[in-house]
């Protein structure tokens, strides 16, 4: 982890310790509960199990490795929910599920809350969207333009919110991520545009370099102000940049790839712009020297007449 990442990471920790929603909603019966239960109990008597028949064979057993891969296997509903964004912002199990969340009373607090696997369920696959919208209603709107939606609603299998955002978790995936994520429907075998888990994989790196262009566009602009030049038009098409790129985690959720890539290209395109009207254009890609393309072509020609020989 690099030292920026680890900072971001304990600082959030930090911050979910200190202010938390555990400390400030207390008067939740929905935390209060949750905290104690975990995703492990079954696992665990699993690997007690392996653990008893590694001993009776006499094959080295470590409870440290053991834990290990538990860990790795699972971490309870609540630990995933303390970590997340909705932990910050106070956004209880309750806003989701349902319940009571003012009672300490299992049956009561329990009204109202039905099973993942329950149609009528807010949780229920098919019905996340809108549940998820009740907050994230610009998301949800561009969502029900996807395709996606657009199977969801006609009864078949698709994905929806918490397939790519993990429940409890609702972390944001990388480019890597997301190519393994899309290669579960769309692949060669399946027959379902196969292409799609490289095109979205290349949007969300595209993205990236938006975001790095704007970096450089901010320091040519620093640059430019130390020399007393004018960054009127410069600070214009940096702002115009930064529009779009605050933009495009609503953007992606209507999944049309092409318009997403035409979008950030034009940020790039007024980031860029802004680096010119500062003074300090972008640099240009390299490309190989005459002399580097001369060797080549030597070396090339020589392998050819061994090979002959």
């Amino acid at each position: 982890m690099k030292k920026r990442e680890m900072f971001t990471f304990v600082c959030f920790i930090c911050i979910l310790t200190l202010f938390g929603a555990p400390s400030l909603a207390s008067d939740n019966s929905c935390l209060d509960c949750h905290e104690k239960l975990t995703a492990f109990n079954e696992k665990e008597k699993q690997l007690n199990e392996v653990r008893i028949k590694h001993l009776e064979r006499d094959v080295a057993c470590s409870l440290e490795c053991h834990a290990t891969t538990l860990d790795k296997f699972a971490k309870s509903n609540y630990e995933q929910w303390t970590r997340s964004k909705h932990a910050l912002f106070q956004v209880t199990c309750n806003n989701c599920h349902g319940g009571d969340p003012s009672s300490d009373v299992k049956e009561s607090a329990h009204i109202g809350v039905l099973r993942s696997s329950d149609p009528n369920g807010s949780v229920f696959y098919r019905n996340v969207p809108e549940t998820c919208g009740k907050c994230h209603t610009e998301e949800y709107n561009q969502f029900k333009e996807s395709l996606h939606y657009q199977r969801l609603k006609d009864l078949k299998q698709a994905p929806t919110c918490d397939t790519c955002h993990s429940p409890h978790e609702f972390k944001v995936l990388n480019s890597t991520d997301f190519k393994d994520l899309c290669s579960s429907c769309h692949n060669i075998e399946l027959e379902i545009a196969p292409d799609i888990p490289e095109k979205a994989s290349k949007a969300i790196e595209n993205a990236q370099a938006l975001k790095s262009e704007i970096f450089k566009a901010r320091s040519a602009i620093q640059r430019a102000k130390q020399q007393g030049k004018d960054i009127t038009a410069a600070q214009k098409h940096l702002d115009a940049a930064i529009s779009i790129q605050d933009n495009l985690p609503i953007q992606w959720h209507s999944f049309n790839l092409p318009h997403f890539q035409n979008v950030t290209d034009e940020g790039i395109n007024y980031a860029r712009t802004s680096q010119e009207d500062s003074g300090f254009p972008p640099e240009k890609p390299k490309t190989p020297g005459f002399g580097i393309i001369s060797s080549l072509i030597g070396m090339s020609s020589i392998y050819l007449l061994v090979r002959r020989k």
